[in-house]
């Protein structure tokens, strides 16, 4: 299974972000989870496959739930929504539940319950295209974060989640890097909207997605997926445009502006950054499943971009991970006593700390770009050999605090 379709996987699944990349929460999980267990999840390149069988279970089961007025938030919307009461009362995502591109907030304000029931109102007058002899469980979309999702169950074992949002003005993505068992096609419709379907193949699972760009100002993702083992898809390919072009998912609705999809060309801009401040003597070298001369380049990972490399030189080899997750609003806080604000040199605030635990130790450093591109640094003294290893193999990390400032002080580093 190719790290392309382990992403897809970890996509589906995610009902919580890794704590050590989201940005608030960095400094704090960390305290509360052991070191040791840490640096045995972190330091390991392919640290098993997720079972595919949770997909559907975290996933599944919205459908006909309860809408959700405890949730609705007081405070005043940002956006704008149609003015006429719909039937339907809306609903929420329950928050932690994954499956979406965005983490369910968990409520919603009163103009995301109202598009809620706007849409499903209309998507009453939506016949699901499925094939002959194949049943669905009723999709209703609910409100995740600014966006709508559900999902709906088929025949078998295989489940489709469908989100909406507004394009907020992102250009259609690209097929980002190709792994062979992967197959991405783009096109371009008549009406000028963009779509990109992906088929990832594997004796685990096969799922596609269908992501269309529309001309009406909505961004559609379809996602088909089933259980460990479920190969045989449901859906073709033109079922599954047929459901994200359908002019029942017009989101109305004017939200944040969405920063581009990662693409493989911003990767490949991004790879030559990290070798012009590394210090001199390091070598750098490919952790497992990337080749040699790949060693510094930057791959699109959940969602974003990261680099991971061994650094070695005479007194061992270390682990260096930087990671590029989208623009999005926050500031650079320490939520731990043993967090600590420094300044860059550009004047931006970082967030470091420093661990250690039976000869292990790990630095790390948060801080946001100037787009609001939030980056993630770490660096340790166990190097990343394939397995969930929990020894040192340096006396220290190859890099320093100061280190990990200069690279986080490129000003090309952002997204």
């Amino acid at each position: 299974m190719s790290d392309e379709v382990r992403d897809m996987i970890r996509s589906a699944l995610a009902d919580e972000p890794d704590s050590g990349l989201e940005f608030e929460r960095v400094i704090a999980d960390g305290r509360r989870r052991r070191v040791r267990r840490r640096f045995g999840a972190l330091t390991a390149g392919a640290a098993g496959i997720v079972a595919v069988v949770a997909v559907t279970a975290l996933v599944a089961g919205m459908t006909g739930r309860e809408p959700s007025p405890p949730g609705v938030l007081s405070t005043a919307p940002t956006s704008t929504a149609t003015t006429t009461a719909p039937a339907h009362p809306g609903c929420v995502v329950p928050t932690m539940t994954g499956g979406f591109p965005d983490q369910p907030r968990g409520t919603a304000t009163p103009d995301e319950l109202a598009e809620s029931g706007r849409l499903n109102d209309a998507l009453k007058q939506f016949t699901l295209p499925l094939p002959a002899g194949v049943e669905a469980t009723p999709l209703e979309l609910c409100v995740v974060k600014e966006s709508w999702g559900g999902d709906f169950t088929v025949t078998g074992d295989r489940s489709v989640s469908v989100y909406v949002r507004s394009i907020g003005g992102q250009p259609p993505g690209d097929c980002g890097q190709r792994w062979p068992d992967t197959q991405c096609s783009i096109t371009t419709l008549p009406d000028g909207s963009t779509t990109r379907i992906k088929v990832a193949s594997g004796t685990e699972a096969t799922l596609v997605s269908a992501d269309v760009w529309r001309a009406d100002g909505t961004y559609v993702r379809v996602f088909e997926t089933g259980r460990l083992g479920s190969t045989n898809r449901v859906l073709t390919d033109d079922q599954l445009l047929a459901i994200a072009t359908a002019p029942q998912l017009k989101v109305q609705w004017s939200g944040q502006t969405v920063p581009a999809d990662p693409s493989a060309r911003r990767a490949a801009e991004l790879g030559p950054l990290l070798a012009t401040v590394l210090p001199a003597g390091l070598r750098p070298e490919p952790v497992p499943d990337v080749p040699a001369d790949e060693a510094l380049r930057f791959r699109i990972r959940q969602g974003g971009y990261r680099a991971v490399v061994n650094l070695s030189d005479a007194a061992g080899s270390g682990w260096l991970m930087v990671d590029l997750q989208p623009p999005a609003e926050g500031t650079v806080a320490c939520n731990d006593p043993t967090c600590q604000l420094i300044d860059l040199s550009d004047g931006r605030k970082a967030a470091t700390s420093t661990e250690t635990e039976s000869g292990l130790t790990r630095l790390s450093l948060n801080t946001r770009a100037a787009d609001g591109t939030r980056i993630t640094i770490h660096a340790s003294n166990v190097a990343d050999t394939g397995t969930a290893a929990n020894t040192p193999t340096r006396p220290t990390p190859p890099l320093t605090m100061a280190d990990l400032a200069r690279i986080a002080e490129l000003p090309d580093l952002h997204w």
